[in-house]
């Protein structure tokens, strides 16, 4: 992208106050819990979450996810990338429901998990850790170790028929074509 993505503006709030991408994020997921952990080496500039430094550095997405999940206050977290605009709060709450006896609630899309669309509660931070300290980041491996639900694209498309909810934003383009969609729909279709 060239420059920092949280930071990126996003189509005014309802009342007309301009925010980040990252602040849309965390006001879209602040409508479903109370405890919002934002897991950065620096002061994003949002209000309404909690920063968390990565007690893992250079450590990747799994690094970032153990240390939101070690930090969160709730036992049942949902974790997302700051670059996802189209967070689903039904699908969110979905996922949630479905993590009643499991670990992990992780969709798959294109036969693919999505870590950072993922429900985790804190069991997974054991095996999390154990990964991180022998350097085997791939987040897939922790799913194998703990009891994990994978939810198939079907029941995924039930919620979010064209999976926005799984967008994020690496290119200039992706960030236009988002911001374009989001502008068709209104702030509250984002």
């Amino acid at each position: 992208m060239g420059r920092d993505k949280r930071a990126l503006p996003w189509i005014p709030t309802p009342g007309g106050s301009p925010q980040t991408l990252l602040g849309h994020v965390v006001a879209t997921v602040a409508r479903l819990t109370d405890d919002i952990v934002l897991v950065a080496n620096d002061d994003p500039g949002v209000t309404g979450a909690r920063v968390v430094g990565d007690l893992y550095p250079r450590s990747g997405s799994l690094g970032g996810i153990y240390s939101g999940l070690a930090a969160a206050a709730h036992d049942l977290a949902f974790v997302a990338a700051a670059d996802m605009p189209f967070l689903n709060p039904m699908l969110i709450l979905d996922l949630a429901r479905r993590a009643s006896r499991v670990d992990a609630v992780v969709p798959v899309i294109g036969g693919r998990p999505e870590p950072l669309h993922t429900v985790y509660r804190k069991p997974v931070l054991a095996p999390a850790r154990r990964q991180i300290e022998r350097r085997k980041l791939k987040i897939a491996l922790v799913f194998d170790a703990v009891s994990t639900v994978r939810v198939p694209e079907a029941d995924l498309r039930m919620l979010d028929p064209d999976l926005r909810s799984f967008w994020n934003l690496n290119t200039p383009e992706e960030y236009q074509r988002a911001l374009a969609l989001a502008g068709d729909h209104g702030a509250e279709g984002a």
